[in-house]
Parts: C-alpha cells; sequence; structure tokens
C-alpha cells in the first residue's frame, strides 16, 4: 500500500510526515494520506477476518500476542484463542487509538485481531510460522478451511481493562542496555533482568530487577537508553497462573 514508505524504511508516506496507522478510517477528499486509507476500508468491506500483522518495534522484542480493546473482547477473544499466539493483551478504552486500521474496522463490524511479535524491521521465522498454523485454525473455526489444522496452543490472557496486570519496566538513567533475561521467561520479584553501564568507561549505572514475581513478555532488544525508556514488561504471576490452571 505504501511503495515511497518501503524504500525510504517508514511509516508514512515521505514528505508527508504522518504515520499511516494514524489516519484511518481516512477521506475520499481528504489529501493522498487519507484517501489511501479510504480506499484500504473500502476493499476490507466485506471480509469475515482481518489479521493485521505487526513487528514490535526496533526498540523491543515480543512474545508473538495479540492485543485487543475491552470495547470488542466478547467478540474478539474468542476468535483470538484459536490463534496459535502466546498471550492475548485486553487493553482499558482509555488506551485505544481510534484512528487506527484495527480499530475502524472492528467498528465497522469486520473482525480484526492485531498481532505483535519479535523485534521491528526483522521477520522471525519461527514466529511466522507460528502464526501461519494460528490462522488455518481460525479459517477452520469460520468454515473457511477444510483441511489439516495443527494444534493450537491456549494463550496467556490478561483482561487489563484498568492496567494493573503488568508491570514496566523503565530505565532509571542513561546508558548502554545489556540484557539478560530473554522475553517469554518467568521471573521471580528482584531478579536480575539486566545492567545499564556507561558507555565509555563500562562502570554499572544500575541493576535493573524484576519488579514482581511474573512472565517477562517484553525485553529491550536496542541497547541505548535514556532515562524512563521501557526496557521491559512483566505480566503478574496470578494472571499468567490462571491461564495455566485453564489448559
Amino acid at each position: 500500500m505504501n511503495p515511497f514508505g518501503i524504500d525510504s524504511i517508514t511509516r508514512g508516506i515521505p514528505a508527508f510526515d504522518l504515520d499511516m496507522n494514524r489516519i484511518f478510517p481516512g477521506s475520499e477528499d481528504g489529501d493522498m494520506n487519507e484517501y489511501l486509507a479510504a480506499e484500504i476500508m473500502r476493499d476490507m468491506e466485506g471480509a469475515e477476518l482481518c489479521v493485521d500483522i505487526h513487528a514490535s518495534n526496533i526498540f523491543l522484542t515480543e512474545v508473538p500476542q495479540i492485543r485487543i480493546n475491552e470495547l470488542h473482547r466478547d467478540w474478539l477473544v474468542p476468535i483470538a484463542k484459536k490463534s496459535n499466539v502466546d498471550f492475548i493483551w485486553v487493553h482499558g478504552a482509555a488506551t485505544v487509538l481510534e484512528s487506527t486500521f484495527a480499530f475502524s474496522l472492528n467498528s465497522r463490524g469486520i473482525a480484526t485481531l492485531v498481532v505483535e511479535m519479535g523485534v521491528g524491521m526483522r521477520i522471525t521465522k519461527e514466529y511466522g510460522d507460528q502464526l501461519v498454523d494460528g490462522i488455518f485454525a481460525m479459517m477452520e473455526e469460520l468454515g473457511i478451511w477444510e483441511g489439516p489444522v495443527s494444534e493450537v496452543r491456549t494463550p496467556v490472557i490478561s483482561y487489563d481493562e484498568e492496567g494493573y496486570d503488568v508491570y514496566y519496566l523503565n530505565a532509571p538513567v542513561s546508558g548502554i542496555y545489556v540484557k539478560d533475561r530473554m522475553h517469554g521467561t518467568l521471573v521471580k520479584e528482584g531478579d536480575h533482568i539486566g545492567s545499564i553501564v556507561n558507555p565509555l568507561t563500562g562502570k554499572l549505572l544500575a541493576d535493573i530487577k524484576s519488579p514482581a514475581d511474573g512472565w517477562l513478555f517484553t525485553t529491550r532488544e536496542y541497547p541505548v537508553v535514556e532515562e524512563g525508556s521501557l526496557m521491559g514488561r512483566v505480566l503478574k504471576q496470578e494472571v499468567y497462573n490462571r491461564s495455566q490452571e485453564g489448559r
């Protein structure tokens, strides 16, 4: 949809300085960006299911997950359970970006699942293969596919409408972050997650520890951090355990 953006490695159309995923549903009477968004929406009319596939950004790496806003949870969570992702994260309505492709489609009655996985600007083949199995399972669920389907994993689910299920690890100082824990691992409160060091001297500036028992589902991939930079996310242990008990 955006060949100029592909060539310049940007999310928007060059020279417009706009993030394309913040201008939906667009307008037929708008500028080139808005017109393009409106035509994409038109092309999607009548679709049974849309899977909006994202890598994370270049700074973070994520376990394969689907993010759903609470406004559409009853409708989308049952479908997402067939997607073969590791995590389904239901967000509160206050965090919803109404100008995104997914929100616009869901608002028009087209079931749309936003998948986040891996690191930005990279393809993680393992995660791609995992999601393909899930896409066939969802197609079977919708009566679209009658061929063989792989068994899908049961995801961890967080109904985090109030924003209390997830701890955020933010850098207390600027420096170079050296991670020591991979995403997708269980951690205990006080466990060492990584270190921030001085890039010139190598001096330890901060020892990053887990704020609680839980599941580290996001980790920092890009080493340069400034004070406040996100370095990881930890899902509360009790939320993780509830999902395991339901398996």
